[in-house]
């Protein structure tokens, strides 16, 4: 007895019918890729971006590998200009400078400069040419910015931009606001011009 043949339109049906399950398939697996990969690289863009913010809250991370182009303390170390100071809170100076600093690392544009918390006591800024980098260090006598590297001149004349910023939030947090003496985070020294001398050694003017 032979067996009936499927007759040809049910046959166009049938295939049309696999045929879009094949393609729902292919997309769902290729959602999940997707997603995968956007998970994956917004997690790292999350840890880039909140390395510094991690630090002032005191959350200590592993640092990362240090890439072999990015500037090392070690070479050309520079003092673009030291603050002398009468006392210093370092924790919360840390903190407003840190975040400070956050709040700069897209001037001029985006991922212009990276901050890190180096350790409790020190901030740093690299430049995205990864030509140089500077410190501000806080110390018991006051406040040190050292520069590491060969700078290229667009990061001396953006580094200028930075620490003049720099000078104008350290300049407020000694001397601006209904604050108490003894409650500022930082009391500079009464004699000489110490943020007027530092803006001196700055390659450009404030704008």
């Amino acid at each position: 007895m032979s067996s009936k043949s499927i007759p040809s339109p049910a046959r166009r049906v049938i295939a049309s019918l696999l045929w879009c399950l094949l393609i729902a398939l292919c997309e769902s697996f290729q959602s999940v890729r997707i997603y995968s990969s956007c998970r994956s690289n917004s997690l790292g863009h999350n840890r880039h971006d909140t390395s510094l913010a991690a630090g002032l809250f005191g959350k200590k991370e592993k640092e990362e590998k240090s890439s072999s182009s990015a500037p090392q303390p070690q070479a050309a170390v520079k003092r673009i200009f030291n603050i002398p100071a009468q006392s210093i809170k370092p924790g919360g100076l840390r903190f407003a400078l840190g975040l400070h600093l956050i709040g700069l690392q897209n001037t001029p544009d985006h991922g212009s400069w990276k901050a890190n918390q180096a350790t409790d006591t020190i901030l740093e800024m690299t430049f995205r040419d990864n030509s140089a980098m500077f410190s501000i260090t806080l110390g018991d006598e006051g406040i040190a910015v050292d520069r590491y590297g060969t700078p290229s001149l667009p990061y001396l004349l953006q580094e200028s931009v930075i620490l003049h910023s720099v000078l104008d939030e350290i300049n407020s947090l000694a001397n601006e606001g209904d604050i108490e003496v003894q409650n500022r985070l930082l009391r500079l020294e009464e004699s000489g011009n110490a943020i007027e001398e530092a803006r001196s050694t700055l390659p450009a003017r404030k704008a």
